[in-house]
């Protein structure tokens, strides 16, 4: 398993915690700029139901996830872990209760004493590392929270589409992302549809389906689709 090397990791917290002490609680802390953290979160829990699931927010900065959440349903349990201490300490004053829950914690290195429903993350992909290499880190992100989840994952990117793109940002090919996701599961989904420069991948575990009806077995069951016989 690859792990997130010591000099990006440092170089990530000391640069959140400088934003934090400028922006206070702001997206611009979390290095987002321009609004649309709500189009963001809409999009990356777009596919799925969260009604009593266990959901895994990786990144979660101030935890913020957690109004998009509740909009959909008042059953769910959440768990947000982040690099920044700052960020776990405000997302814990903000939003911490019995179901909602925060610790400092790198995801590659973290271990889980039992699977979640969905993972989540959203921007921690970002930042284009020193040491280790972009593509080898999100490749071993998609194994793991598929390892450690019941159904699915989501996790949003820049895109590679974006002209003038900033030396210090990274902006992944979609394409790519969308080949490495499916050499883990057949059953994928990768939105560029919202934003110009700016994309989301869902992966779902299940990607079982009958061969004479070729429909995920997913799909059937939460759309409830009926294929026709011929």
């Amino acid at each position: 398993m690859i792990k997130f090397d010591a000099e990006d990791r440092s170089a990530a917290t000391a640069r959140y915690g400088e934003r934090y002490r400028e922006f206070g609680y702001s997206p611009k802390a979390l290095g987002w700029w321009g609004g649309r953290q709500d189009l963001r979160f809409a999009v990356l829990t777009s596919q799925y139901d969260f009604a009593g699931k266990h959901v895994l927010d990786v990144g979660c900065g101030f935890g913020d996830l957690n109004l998009t959440l509740r909009d959909r349903t008042d059953n769910y349990r959440y768990t947000g872990i982040d690099l920044s201490a700052e960020f776990i300490a405000e997302a814990h004053k903000r939003y911490g209760s019995p179901d909602v829950q925060f610790a400092v914690a790198e995801f590659l290195e973290a271990v889980f004493v039992e699977p979640f429903d969905y993972i989540v993350e959203s921007g921690i992909f970002n930042h284009r590392y020193v040491r280790n290499d972009n593509y080898e880190v999100i490749d071993a992100c998609i194994g793991k929270a598929l390892a450690n989840c019941r159904d699915g994952l989501a996790f949003d990117f820049n895109s590679h589409t974006r002209p003038n793109q900033q030396p210090n940002i990274f902006f992944a090919d979609p394409a790519r992302i969308l080949a490495m996701a499916q050499r883990h599961s057949s059953n994928v989904l990768l939105r560029h549809d919202y934003m110009p420069y700016e994309f989301t991948l869902f992966v779902w575990k299940d990607d079982s389906f009958l061969d004479e009806e070729k429909v995920y077995s997913r799909y059937k069951m939460v759309h409830g689709y009926v294929p026709q016989k011929t």
